[in-house]
This record gives structure tokens, sequence and C-alpha cells, in this order.
């Protein structure tokens, strides 16, 4: 059970960001010792502030010691945490083996390892599981103490053990203060002089008391609330069992709450029955402190939840252990079934930790790193937390400058007196904020409101967490009245009557980022919903970035002054790997879902233009697999996510590093390796079309986008190797520890899922009479709408019948006209499905459905128009017989007629 709990306690220990907390436990752990004993925390807002921390000094010198030896990364920093949770098993085991009790020591073991609590807390970086560690050994100290007072050592170990206590956290006052309390009543004198071993305790804690009274009087907390004692007493009952993660409110759950619940009952009732002065004992460690945080809510609130009081944990695990004993001992068809069902609740607590669609943590790491990556050197970080100081000194490395602020008040105002006064004013500002867009429009915000008012939003991105989400809010704070250049490129692009493209400058390269400058003029309509699509694409359409953004959502071209051109910054960041050679840009522009016509086309392309490309090496790069060819293969990616089916092609991006001027590598091929099979996927030339390998210069770094075809028959799993090839085409070996993947490395592994078929006939109202090759039979079939106008579109709905497998891909041809020897009047030709899903790997007996759409066009005169289908491939159009084998005119199959109507 303690390598169960150990395995997973460690299971995904270093992958949820560290959260605010956890910084301030980072910052202490990293501060110098004299700061780290007084508890001073420096936040670095404009100014520095210079704060106290409320929790002692213990667990962040014991985490101190640690991180000198194991390193500051975020599975370093929770191990501790780990380890005391795990110690907790056996030492809750030994309790009920000496208070004579072996079944309750087992099932006190196995519900401590499967602990949703002590998961979520002992994969954190605080002290609360090292406090729960604590207060159960004080409580077995105690335990044994009251039997045999005689033995010097103990009386000093327990000493020892509540002044560790008090340096851990400031609620060991609280079970101290109760342990003393039942020592004081119980009637053996005995016990009575263990309330005297809690006065050196005491003495400790007189150290604390000035911080605590000023804690206690300085006003209520952000985030505390007070909590009546029945929603206080449900929470403590029933969280140590079922953690953070569990859905309490579900009703069909509420029967494992009350059995757990009921257990620690039952167990409770039994020690007052027959060890009274245990029983007493476990209920004054249990609710004693409870009472007592209660009662001091009432001066100010300190309870949020079970964590406040986490050091009573250990206590509920006990009885609800000894209770589940209990029922067992009574009855096993009944006991084994509650106990079973309780242990089914933990482990669902336990999935839904690890299974959350959302971080159960802030997420401040995805949003910093996610901003490392897109700011520039002229951008402006602000990180609206002062309390964030630690985590922006850990995870933000970015190039333009990052600056803290409070979430409300004057160091709001400071900030924006600051960025007035600035003589260069950044050209984008980052805010990133745990606030809600709800908390952002309060008027005690006034630093969003400046920005709302001053800068132009571009962008939000978020990042999603059970607890609060991270947002990164941008704006832009260049001038837009800027007038063009004069080496700006006239343009003269008019997107739909909304806005005309009149001129670009550019494009200014500062690597990562490509940018350009766009101007704008106002046109005759308004959208709050503009999105420009700009994509760089190579000679061969070949996409290399792509970036979506909005026409400015705070300026839109309503607001735009009439016959004056706005200027618009627009960006685009290089991927690593980019070669040199000759781009253009396209532009298209959408709002929402609906395409809007560049000049009429759907897109427009700049001309093109030359680029140095991004070949050098990036700051951190994984080193790769070499070959013997001075080529190392540094990344193979995925571009699209699974599934993936058999018949279509992959895209694949694999970046490549240059050892050596020229190297001798050449081409590469792509091989299915399932078992002992192997077939050739792709076989091309190494590197783009426009920069082969030939060209490469040592140190260069080298993108390859490829698409890898998937043959129709191939099924299941299997590797997909990579080979690289010389000059003459001999293999080149690649320097791997593994002989067999010598002449071909895996680069993924691929899981090819069947494709969905369907076995009954599709209900369409119309019945087909026309089949194909012989393998392919017109079932039923639609036209929507019968009667059409001029400009409006037909929908042509085909069911097919697969009555064998097609040899050959093909396109269905859909033509409009008044019979078949006549030009058609407007097509509608397209692969089946529009091509998603391969003819040839379509299965005998399965049904197809198959959607093709007319435009009628807008010069047609009125009148009926036939609806002739077939299909052709390259040798020709298919032979189309009726069910009688008689072969149809042109192999064209007539679905009717339609009226034109005026």
């Amino acid at each position: 059970m303690i390598l169960f709990a150990f395995g997973l306690r460690l299971y995904r220990l270093g992958e949820p960001s560290l959260w605010n907390d956890e910084g301030l436990t980072l910052y202490r752990a990293q501060a110098p010792w004299a700061e780290l004993l007084r508890g001073q925390i420096v936040l670095q807002g404009l100014r520095p502030i210079l704060t106290i921390d409320n929790h002692p000094p213990l667990y962040f010198v014991v985490l101190k010691v640690w991180m000198a030896l194991a390193g500051d990364t975020e599975f370093a920093l929770r191990f501790p945490s780990v380890w005391a949770s795990i110690l907790i098993i056996p030492l809750a085991w030994t309790i009920w083996k000496q208070l004579g009790e072996p079944a309750a020591a087992w099932i006190s073991a196995l519900l401590l390892a499967v602990s949703p609590l002590y998961l979520w807390y002992g994969q954190e970086a605080r002290m609360y599981t090292l406090l729960a560690l604590e207060s159960l050994f004080l409580f077995r100290l105690w335990l044994s103490f009251s039997r045999n007072s005689s033995r010097t050592s103990s009386r000093f170990v327990m000493i020892a053990a509540m002044v560790s206590m008090l340096l851990t956290h400031y609620t060991a006052i609280l079970l101290i203060f109760s342990l003393w309390l039942w020592a004081l009543f119980q009637p053996q004198r005995s016990q009575r002089r263990m309330a005297l071993l809690s006065l050196p305790a005491f003495a400790i804690l007189g150290l604390f008391l000035p911080f605590l009274y000023q804690r206690l009087l300085s006003g209520p907390e952000r985030d505390y609330h007070f909590i009546p004692f029945p929603g206080l007493l449900i929470d403590i009952l029933r969280a140590p069992a079922f953690g953070t993660s569990f859905p309490y409110r579900n009703p069909e759950l509420w029967p494992i709450q009350w059995a757990w619940v009921g257990a620690m009952g039952i167990g409770g009732w039994h020690l007052l029955r027959h060890k009274r002065s245990v029983g007493f004992l476990f209920l004054f460690s249990f609710f004693g402190p409870t009472v007592l945080l209660y009662g001091l809510s009432y001066i100010k609130p300190l309870y949020q939840n079970i964590r406040h009081l986490f050091l009573i944990t250990p206590m509920a695990y006990l009885l609800a252990s000894l209770g589940f004993a209990l029922l067992i001992r009574r009855g096993v068809y009944v006991g084994i079934p509650i106990s079973a069902l309780v242990c089914a609740g933990m482990l669902l607590s336990d999935g839904l930790y690890f299974c959350e669609p959302y971080s159960l943590k802030d997420d401040w790491r995805g949003a910093l790193a996610w901003t490392n990556r897109e700011v520039t050197a002229k951008d402006l970080v602000i990180l609206q937390d002062l309390t964030l100081t630690p985590l922006a000194r850990y995870y933000y490395h970015g190039s333009a400058p990052l600056l803290l602020t409070g979430r409300e008040g004057e160091e709001q105002e400071a900030m924006i007196q600051a960025l007035e006064a600035s003589t260069q004013r950044p050209e984008r500002i980052w805010l990133i904020t745990g606030l809600s867009e709800e908390d952002l429009l309060r008027p005690n915000q006034a630093l969003p409101h400046w920005l709302s008012a001053n800068g132009l939003y571009l962008m939000q991105k978020v990042f999603p967490s059970r607890n609060i989400w991270v947002r990164v809010l941008v704006y832009e704070l260049y001038a837009w009245d800027h007038q063009p250049s004069p080496e700006a490129i006239p343009v003269d692009l008019q997107i739909g009557s909304y806005l005309r493209l009149r001129w670009i400058e550019g494009p200014e390269l500062a690597y990562p980022v490509l940018r350009w400058w766009f101007f704008w003029e106002k046109g005759s309509l308004s959208s709050l919903n503009l999105w420009l699509d700009i994509r760089l694409m190579d000679g061969g359409g070949e996409v290399w970035a792509r970036e979506v953004q909005p026409i400015w959502p705070s300026f839109p071209p309503d607001r735009w002054p009439e016959g004056q051109p706005v200027r618009q910054q627009v960006r685009m960041r290089l991927p690593p790997g980019l070669p040199p050679g000759i781009y253009r840009l396209r532009v298209e522009a959408f709002d929402l879902d609906r395409r809007i016509p560049a000049n009429g086309a759907p897109a427009w392309e700049s001309p093109s233009f030359f680029l140095e490309g991004y070949t050098h090496p990036p700051d951190f790069m994984t080193p790769g697999v070499r070959s013997m060819g001075g080529v190392q293969l540094l990344a193979a990616r995925l571009v699209v996510d699974p599934p993936y089916f058999p018949g279509l092609g992959v895209p694949v991006h694999l970046l490549w590093r240059a050892e050596a001027d020229s190297p001798g590598a050449r081409s590469i091929a792509l091989f299915w390796q399932q078992g002992a099979t192997r077939r050739l996927l792709f076989r091309g030339e190494l590197g783009p079309a426009f920069f082969p390998s030939d060209r490469w210069k040592a140190g260069q770094i080298v993108a390859q986008p490829l698409v890898v075809p998937l043959p129709p028959d191939l099924r299941g799993y299997g590797q997909v190797r990579l080979v690289v090839y010389d000059e003459r085409g001999e293999p080149i070996p690649w320097e791997t520890m593994w002989p067999f993947y010598r002449q071909g490395y895996p680069v993924f592994t691929l899981n090819l899922s069947p494709w969905p078929t369907r076995r009954k006939p599709i209900p369409l109202s119309r019945e087909g009479r026309a089949c194909f090759e012989d393998r392919i039979c017109l079932d039923r079939y639609e036209i929507r709408p019968e009667q059409a106008a001029p400009g409006q579109m037909v929908e042509v709905r085909l069911a097919w019948h697969v009555r064998r497998q097609p040899e050959r891909p093909g396109v269905v041809f859909v033509h409009l006209s008044r019979r078949p020897d006549q030009s058609p009047l407007t097509t509608g030709d397209a692969p089946p499905q529009g091509g998603q899903r391969p003819i040839l790997t379509w299965e005998p007996g399965e049904y197809v459905e198959d959607i093709h759409r007319l435009q009628i066009p807008k010069d047609l005169p009125p009148g009926h128009y036939g609806i002739f289908i077939g299909w052709y491939s390259e040798e020709g159009r298919w032979r189309a017989v009726d069910p009688s084998g008689a072969r149809y005119p042109l192999d064209a199959v007539p679905l009717g007629a339609i009226e034109v109507r005026p």
C-alpha cells in the first residue's frame, strides 16, 4: 500500500504549474537565511514592498536544505510533501496496533493510501502534509504518554514535537491547546501532569504572539469569509475523505459521504464506550481545533477550506477506519460493501483529480510561457498581482520587460503615472491577470480602464483552471493615425463593402517576428467582428506561418475617420527552421464564420518577397538523434491530432540541424514498420524543394514540412521510421545505441483507426437505379429544392451502396443541362464526401452519403433543366448501367429536372 500511495503521488507530480502560495514557498526557500527566519518577502512593484509571511519557518528550512540537493524544479519542490504524506500511513498503522485494533490498522493504511486529500496536498509545495504528520506523531506520543508517563525521554520528544508543530504552522496552537484541555480535566494525576508539558511549547508560542495578535486585529483578509458552524462542521467531516475534486453536490454520491461520516461516528462511539479516555482524546483532537478556530472567526475569519484545519485530518481517518473495522466485524456482507463504496468514492475523486479538463491549480506557467514566446523587446508585460513576484522570476524569461502591480488601488495609479511619464511608450502591453471580466470592469480597476481608454484592445488568451482563469490581455499603444511612408506598397484592396486596404509597409524582420503595417480606409458598411487570416506561403503554396487576428474590437471601422488612413500593425512569429527563399503573403478577411471577398476573390496575395529565413539555433534546443551523413534530427512532429485513418495523408513537420556545410545526406524515406512488415510511405529530397540540403551551412536549423500518404489497406499500430540516404542512394546509419534503429529511426507511432461504416440504407426520398463499373450503385437520392431562382444553391444528396471495393479513385460529376450531350450550364464535380474519405477505403456492403451543390447561374433563363450524375477518373467516365444492364447514354445518369423560376 505504501508503494501504491508513493506511485500515486509521484504521478504527474511536476506537471501542474506552481500557483500563488507555492510561489511564496519558493521565494522563502530561496531567500537568505536571515530573511527566511524573519519571514520577509519583498514584492517587486514599481517600488519594493516589504511584507511578512504569516507562516513559521520550519518547513521552509527543510525545503531550503532539500533544494540544495535536488534543485528547484516543480517536481523537486513538491517531493518533500510527498514524503510527509507517505510517512503518515505507517504512523497511523502503529497507532491502531498499539490500541489492539489490527483490522483498523490495515484499513487506515488503505484509506490513507488512496486519500484524495493527501494526493492533492502531497503534490503541493506547502507545509500541510508535514503539519499532518507532526500532528499525528504528537497524538501518538500523547496517547503513549497517557499510559506511561515515567519515561523522561518521551517527555523531551513530546516537547520537541509540539515545538516543531508551532514552527510549522500557526494553527498548531489549536491542537496543542485542545490536548492541554483534555489532559487538564483527566482524573488521573499522571495525565494531569501532561498539561505541564505543554508549557515549554507555549513559551515558544510567545515568540509568535505579537504577530498573531496583529493579524487577528488587522481586519478581514482577501478571500476569507465568515462560515457558520454547520457549514464548517460539514466541511471538516467530509473533506478529509474526498478532497477537493469530489462532486459533493451530486445527490447520487450523498450515500458515500454519509457512509464515511457514519463510520467516523461509529468509531468515536465505540471508543467512548470501551476506552473512554482514549475516545475523549480523539474527540478533543478532532473537534477542539474546529471549535477554537470557529470562535476566533468572530474576531476575524481564518478559514477558507480544509487546509486551515489540516492538522485534524489524520484523526478523521483513524476514526473512520475503526468504524469500518467494526462494521466488518459485525457483518462481512454489510461492512465490506460499505467500505468498498467509500473507497470507490475516494478513487473517483482521485480519477477526477487527474482527468479534469482544466488544470486544478492556477496555470501561471502556461500564461507566462505563452507570453515568453509572443512578446518582443518593444513590448511591456504587466503582471497584476504583487504576490506573484516569485512566479514571475521563476517562469518569465521573455525579451520584453516585466513589471508587477497590485490587483487594485494605489499601485495601479502609480503604474499609470509611470506609463504616462515615459518618453518611449511600448508598442504593446500584455496585461496578465487572474481577475474575471466582471472584476476588471469595477471602478477600482484603474489600470484596465486606462488601457481601454488609451490603447487598442487586440486579443485575449485565457488559461483556465478550476480555481481562477488566468487572462492575458493584449493592447496596442502605437499611433493609428500615422501616414504611410514613401516606401509603402500601394494595394487598393476592397474587402467587401466594409473597408479598403490602401497600402502595406514591410516586411520588417526582428527575429523571430515579421512585422507589416496595414493602412486601411473605412468602407460603407460596418462590423464589430472583422478578422484577418494572414498566411506566409512559399512558391509552392506551403503555409509556413499563420496569424489570425481581429481588426481592433475596441476600435472598429465605424469609428474610423472618413477619408483618413488608419494604420494597423500585423505581426507574425516565424517558426524555427524557416529556410531562406521567396515568399508571399495571403490575406483573407472574414466576419465570424463568413468569408468576405477581397476584390471579388476569396483572398488576396501579395507580391513575392525574399526572406533570409530563421535558421539560427534557438535559445533552448533539445538534442536529437544524429545521422552519420552530417545532419541531426531535432524534432519530428505530427501536425494534426488523432484519430488517423488509412487512405489519407498525415502532415508531418521535421526539424533538422546541419552539422557540416553541404552535409552528405541528400534524401529521406519514411517507412511503415509493423512487426516484420515494412512498406514505403514517402521518398523525397532532404529539405524543402527551394532549399535542399546541399545548400545548408553548418549550425543551421531547417524545417521540412511533409505530407505522408497512408495506404488504404493499413491497419492497427505501427511505427513510422525515417531513413536518410546519400547522393548515391545508399542508406546512412543513425548514431543510436539500438542496432535495430540504425537503418531506420522511429520518429512516431500511429494507431490507424478503422473508418466508421454504415450498414443500413440511407432514407432519401427517391430511388436510384444505376450502378457504376459494377462496384458502386446509386441507392437513393434527393434534390433540394426542386424549384430554384437564378443565383440560388441547389443541393443534390446521393446515397451510394458499395457492391465491391473500388480499385481506383474517382470523382463524381453533377451537371445541370437540358441533355447529357450538351455542355453543362453549371457543375458540382467533386470527390465523394469532399475527399474527406478516399473511396479506396470503402468496404463492400456499406452505404455512403454524399452531398454536392450546384450554383444556378444568375443569367440562366427560366425553364426546366435536368441534373445528370456519373463517375470519372483519369481513364475517362465509368460505365453506368440501369438494373436491366442497359448502359446510360454518355454514362450520365439522369436524376430528374428542376424548374428555374425568375
